[in-house]
């Protein structure tokens, strides 16, 4: 592109520079298309890389906030490298729809860029709540910054992000969780009460907090975020759109079939793995590939003490189905590795159809819990039975052996 040139022609224009944006991005230069992606922050990688994600976990496994800067500069380089080495225009500002096939953009030489196909991945907004405002009411990525060393804090909110603060903060500050009417709603009831209990020891979980807002020194909103769609131009791109987000089909297509949407704008939440799902399936089918999502082994997981994880049909998603299933489930006080590491309190969870021996889904939760699931994941993909499960080999002692003497439990309640 030459400076000063104020229009482009491309095959593809992503809108959104964060993991569903940049990987449909990258997916979509794979494939031969001339890409542009939009996005106003000087690096790729979106909240995930600067604000929620990364940080976050390189929070609670103990770095400190000079080696999560670090971390960040370096994958946000690693992603502009990639972004270089594919030949994807990066163009640095905000894009508005014109019409069907123009986008304009704010804060950059190239002021429109005219489009074959498009996909938006811009994402979400900053939470509000109206029962929370004032100078000590901060978003739950503000946790994992620079954060009042202590005194008592109230997070805000049902959702991971907001048990992972909760669980983050309690180290060193009075905690309050108010989760409305449930926590984790995503989740199976029986792991969510499992963890409940735990979390229970470490703070203070209320349905709602009725105290006066200024007893807590921090209120921390970390309830879902709303998709960022307001600036976008959504009806002259003729895109159909509602208070959840874009409206999309199982290939991320809106009602504008060259318009494609992904991540948290097409009411993914808090779920980066199905984020990037969506983005590369949306840059394949947008490329003439015959690209449909499979939601159904997509894990869950949640970084809190014990972490939570799991994946595929458990036994409350399983009966609100009408499916026949059965379940069987291991503490992992009966795991000698668990109980050398002083981690025997969490449990593994197998839900199976009775008939068949059909795998329908994996819960986990305790010490490496959104590491282990990956094992089920990968085993509801192959339509694995009790029986895989349960005869094949793993290392001993460890923790992912607990997924096969489950499955042998399974095993002999239908002898």
């Amino acid at each position: 592109m030459v400076v000063g040139q104020f229009s482009q022609d491309v095959d593809i224009v992503v809108i959104g520079g964060g993991p569903s944006g940049y990987t449909a991005a990258f997916r979509a230069a794979e494939l031969g298309k001339t890409v542009a992606i939009v996005d106003p922050r000087g690096s790729l990688g979106g909240e995930c890389l600067h604000s929620a994600c990364i940080p976050s976990k390189s929070a609670q496994f103990g770095s400190s906030v000079e080696d999560r800067s670090n971390t960040i500069r370096a994958l946000a380089k690693g992603l502009e490298q990639r972004c270089s080495s594919l030949e994807i225009e990066r163009l640095h500002g905000t894009a508005r729809f014109e019409n069907k096939k123009t986008v304009q953009i704010t804060g950059e030489v190239v002021s429109l860029v005219r489009f074959r196909k498009a996909i938006i991945a811009c994402g979400s907004t900053m939470r509000t709540h109206p029962d929370y405002v004032g100078e000590n009411v901060c978003q739950v990525e503000d946790v994992y910054g620079e954060f009042p060393p202590s005194g008592r804090v109230l997070v805000v909110g049902d959702t991971s992000d907001a048990v992972e603060a909760a669980t983050f903060i309690c180290v060193t500050h009075e905690v309050t969780l108010a989760v409305g009417d449930k926590l984790l709603p995503q989740f199976d009831r029986q792991l969510v009460k499992f963890v409940e209990r735990q979390l229970s020891k470490q703070i203070a979980i209320q349905t709602r907090s009725d105290e006066d807002q200024t007893h807590f020194k921090k209120i921390v909103l970390a309830g879902q975020r709303s998709a960022n769609t307001g600036s976008l131009g959504l009806d002259a791109a003729e895109v159909a759109y509602s208070d959840d987000g874009i409206t999309t089909n199982g290939s991320c297509q809106t009602s504008n079939p060259k318009i494609y949407a992904v991540g948290e704008c097409a009411g993914c939440h808090n779920s980066a793995a199905l984020a990037i799902h969506q983005g590369r399936v949306a840059a394949e089918a947008a490329c003439g590939l015959d690209a449909h999502l499979d939601t159904t082994v997509v894990p869950l997981v949640v970084w809190s003490n014990p972490q939570l994880a799991q994946c595929g049909m458990l036994g409350d998603t399983a009966t609100e189905a009408g499916v026949l299933h059965q379940t069987a489930t291991t503490r992992w006080g009966q795991s000698g590795l668990a109980v050398a590491l002083g981690c025997q309190d969490g449990m593994t969870t197998i839900t199976f159809n009775p008939e068949t021996q059909m795998l329908l889904g994996v819960g986990i939760a305790g010490r490496g819990a959104t590491e282990l699931i990956s094992e089920g994941v990968f085993a509801l993909e192959m339509g694995a039975t009790l029986y895989d499960l349960a005869s094949t080999v793993r290392p001993h002692p460890t923790l992912s052996e607990l997924l096969s003497d489950t499955a042998r439990t399974g095993l002999a309640t239908l002898l």
